[in-house]
């Protein structure tokens, strides 16, 4: 049984280079830092794993309202979402600029999504996290809501090959008892595992996702003990796994911080 122990927490808060409201997170490939994107900002921001700020390797993105980031098994690109849009943008981080950008709409096999964009009255409850699949080589994208959507995406960013319904009967529920919604926030695929590590903000849980059984396997409080009290990671919006390293990082959008949890079975 996985099970989660909260390590620490760090600032990663930096006004003056644009990065306030974390929403992403992706291991570097080098598995040495992370990078993770603000929505408020045009850029893309590198880390250390103590949440330092590496402003070189940092730089900017043609694109505000991203959400979800990660990195393609070579390090040579890094693939964001754009909520507002729905679209993939691919990044060429040696080059520094956009090697393909493709809207949701603009891909064969949208038909099939279509009604669960257009029927959603809710501009906020798109496309929010991304995630590298190594067992498919495809991109899977995560719709935060209204109703909640994985989809899988060629590496081309040319097709849409399928999407699944994210509900309770899949076992996306709030066992707190309190009622909370059951959104979408983040995601990261567990190659170890074969399984999708899956974020609620509102939920402030994560699901651990088995895509072959199409069921959660098991899920988890992103609670932390501080001050002799139990608290809970507020607006958790990005999350990366580090397989080798058994450590789990989380961003909060609100807290402006990053968490990371020592990863047990």
């Amino acid at each position: 049984m996985i099970n989660l122990t909260f390590l620490k927490r760090h600032s990663i808060e930096y006004k003056k280079d644009g990065l306030t409201e974390p929403s992403g997170l992706t291991l570097a490939h080098d598995g040495k830092g992370l990078w993770t994107v603000s929505d408020d900002s045009k850029g893309v921001f590198h880390l250390s794993l103590s949440g330092g700020l590496r402003r070189k390797k940092s730089f900017p993105v043609p694109a505000d309202d991203l959400e979800g980031i990660t990195i393609e098994p070579t390090g040579r690109f890094l693939y964001v979402v754009r909520e507002a849009s729905n679209e993939v943008i691919k990044l060429d981080i040696a080059g520094r600029r956009v090697a393909d950008r493709r809207a949701l709409a603009d891909m064969t096999g949208y038909g099939k999504l279509r009604r669960y964009f257009e029927d959603d009255e809710d501009d906020n409850d798109g496309l929010e996290g991304l995630t590298w699949c190594a067992a498919s080589d495809s991109l899977f994208a995560l719709k935060e809501g209204a109703p909640g959507l994985l989809i899988e995406i060629a590496a081309d960013l040319t097709r849409i090959t399928g999407h699944t319904l994210l509900n309770a009967r899949r076992g996306f529920v709030d066992p707190s008892g309190e009622g909370r919604r059951i959104d979408f926030s983040g995601i990261d695929y567990d190659e170890g595992r074969s399984l999708f590590w899956i974020l609620s903000d509102e939920g402030r849980r994560v699901y651990l996702y088995d895509p072959a059984a199409k069921a959660v396997v098991r899920s988890l409080p992103l609670t932390y003990g501080r001050k002799g009290k139990l608290r809970e990671v507020e607006k958790a919006e990005g999350i990366a796994y580090d397989s080798k390293a058994g450590r789990l990082y989380i961003v909060s959008d609100e807290e402006v911080r990053l968490y990371v949890f020592d990863v047990r079975a």
